[in-house]
């Protein structure tokens, strides 16, 4: 009899393995819960790959395990996060490779949102939406933004976006991985990494404001810097999230799919653009760390035509790169955090003073000194050009060492409804009678106020005694 049960059940697993193995035209794992991978994250603790009880995302997760063990993804891991905010954060030190697992994370929670609210799941827009999010930084550049907007000065156009996309199509170990699985899954995944506008409803879940990057990150930075503003009620947030359309266009609207949230989320909703817009004013925007992104961006420069040509540009990788007109992938995948830290390391030993003063200064933290222009400019009052006519008149050697910092942060910008950048709303129901969701911005007083953009317009240089010949000027340029 013992036999004859244990013959019964090995034939059950055999044609039940058989069935998983085999699902719609598409091979999947044949997954008996044997095969899990964990890994502990500070944010969302135990994220587990594997043994969820269905095929499709259980060979989901064993796709990405594999993405995660590539050259290209373990990349990842030498790029920190927020780049030099350690220099004013000591904590923020947390990488790019730990941020993908927690947006491959939400993205799982938001494709149960989906599944949960439309009574039904397909696995392959999913799988193509789960792996493009976590894929979708590994086209960053060392010290993450800082290292794109320095290069973009040099000529070097190309976002990280675009880099993330080649990793996926060309000839890379991602790309071996993804083809492994199904030969059109790289260009699929390469299309909604560069695509500005949403196409279906998974593909909000790598691209919306309420996207898997953005609540990943929001939480993730907070954590890390120390700060304790910003904190977000994810899980009322997710379970208030209800999936809709929106019509769109002027002359021929549509239908578009969206995520919104009902009546219960709109202060959740406020919440979350309230952190989103503190941490831009006071973590990314910080004072210390713009110091440190537009002396890198100062260095590169240097360094680029100052030592062009030379013996160090021909070994150091930094310089090979910024050397060449059309940048390898290869050349770029060369490029990490550790490698810049090496070049300054080198370029501080240069007889070239501006590169080695840099470097030096980059490398000890020895920071050029801020003025705060904006902070005390009236709307439309033109500080900065007053500002910048007067520093003309200084010596010569006062307007070489100074370095401007001029962006505009939007906290929550306006779209209309003409175009699909109207999905880029925080759209919201305030009572289950509305036909279709709005803009929070038309009934939220607290997000009226974060609407519009915020100019940081500093100067910097090297020391105090010309900080404060600056201040001198600008006084004298207030009137």
């Amino acid at each position: 009899m013992a036999k004859d049960r244990l013959r019964v059940r090995i034939l059950f697993y055999i044609v039940a393995g058989s069935r998983a193995a085999f699902r719609g035209g598409r091979r999947v794992a044949a997954t008996d819960g044997s095969w899990t991978q964990r890994i502990r994250d500070p944010v969302h603790g135990l994220v587990v790959f594997g043994d969820s009880g269905d095929p499709d995302r259980d060979e989901t997760d064993r796709i990405a395990w594999n993405l995660l063990n590539t050259p290209e993804f373990q990349r990842l891991r030498r790029i920190r996060q927020l780049g030099f905010s350690d220099l004013v954060f000591p904590g923020a030190t947390h990488s790019r490779f730990a941020h993908s697992i927690g947006v491959y994370y939400m993205a799982r929670r938001l494709a149960e949102v989906i599944a949960r609210r439309e009574g039904r799941r397909d696995p392959d827009r999913e799988r193509i939406a789960l792996l493009a999010a976590l894929l979708h930084d590994i086209g960053h550049g060392p010290f993450s933004h800082a290292f794109e907007a320095a290069t973009e000065g040099l000529g070097r156009t190309k976002r990280h976006e675009a880099w993330s996309a080649e990793i996926v199509r060309e000839d890379t170990q991602v790309n071996k991985v993804l083809r492994g699985v199904d030969e059109d899954l790289p260009q699929q995944i390469g299309a909604l990494l560069t695509d500005e506008h949403q196409t279906d409803i998974y593909s909000t879940i790598v691209s919306s404001q309420f996207d898997a990057d953005r609540l990943d990150y929001i939480q993730r930075d907070r954590l890390m810097v120390g700060v304790e503003f910003g904190h977000i009620d994810l899980d009322w947030l997710l379970d208030c999230l209800e999936v809709g359309t929106v019509t769109v266009g002027s002359d021929n609207p549509v239908q578009a799919p969206c995520l919104y949230l009902g009546p219960k989320g709109v202060h959740t909703a406020e919440e979350y653009l309230e952190a989103r817009s503190r941490l831009y004013r006071m973590v990314y925007m910080h004072k210390t760390t713009r110091a440190a992104e537009r002396m890198l961006e100062a260095l590169l420069s240097a360094a680029a035509s100052g030592l062009a040509g030379s013996e160090l540009a021909r070994r150091e990788p930094v310089l090979r790169y910024l050397a060449s007109e059309a940048p390898t992938l290869g050349s770029y995948l060369a490029l990490d955090d550790s490698t810049v830290w090496s070049a300054l390391a080198a370029y501080s030993e240069h007889g070239d003073s501006q590169v080695a003063e840099l470097a030096g200064r980059l490398r000890n933290r020895v920071l050029y000194k801020c003025v705060d222009i904006g902070i005390r400019d009236v709307p439309d009052g033109n500080l900065l050009g007053r500002f910048r006519s007067r520093l003309g008149e200084a010596p010569t050697k006062l307007q070489e060492a100074v370095l401007f910092d001029d962006v505009a942060v939007a906290s929550y910008r306006w779209y209309d409804f003409y175009d699909s950048s109207a999905l880029n709303k925080v759209l919201v129901k305030t009572h289950n009678g509305m036909n279709e969701p709005t803009d929070i911005l038309g009934v939220s007083d607290i997000v009226k106020t974060l609407r519009g953009e915020r100019r940081i317009q500093r100067a910097y240089v090297p020391n105090r005694d010309q900080a404060e010949e600056l201040e001198r000027i600008l006084e004298e340029a207030q009137g």
